[in-house]
């Protein structure tokens, strides 16, 4: 048997007003579904909700980001900025796009290819230059 969140909270929401304690409606629960059931804590949670004065056994509609910014749109958006400024940050891009650190992670890497460059100074390297001016190699530039 498929049970539905809404199908489970109602059955705890009519334990809840028959006067079931909390692990007795636990325990009826698991009894009829076993493993459909919920677990304790999820009966607890919904126990406290009703006692809250919620009744709705529905979920909340969320808001939020979007779960496809990653669009062709964004792609070509991001791409542009960085024509622009081969220097801009994740940060100004957040800003500037309003899509998540994360998005323009996954734009960056998997749709542009683009990787961050690194530039480091050898500094052994500097300092056996400056050794060699300094002993009359052949950098003489002293």
């Amino acid at each position: 048997m498929n049970l539905s969140k809404e199908n489970v909270r109602a059955i705890i929401f009519y334990n809840f007003r028959k006067g079931l304690i909390r692990l007795r409606c636990f325990e009826e629960l698991t009894s009829v579904f076993s493993d459909e059931a919920p677990c304790l804590r999820t009966v607890e949670r919904w126990y406290l909700g009703f006692q809250r004065g919620h009744t709705s056994v529905s979920d909340k509609s969320r808001e939020g980001c979007p779960k496809s910014a990653f669009t062709e749109d964004n792609i070509i958006a991001v791409r542009q900025l960085i024509f622009e400024d081969r220097h801009v940050t994740y940060r100004e891009i957040e800003t500037l796009l309003g899509i998540s650190g994360t998005i323009i992670q996954k734009i960056l890497h998997e749709a542009l290819y683009v990787r961050k460059l690194v530039c480091r100074v050898c500094f052994l390297l500097a300092t056996a230059s400056a050794f060699r001016r300094s002993q009359g190699g052949p950098c003489q530039m002293v």
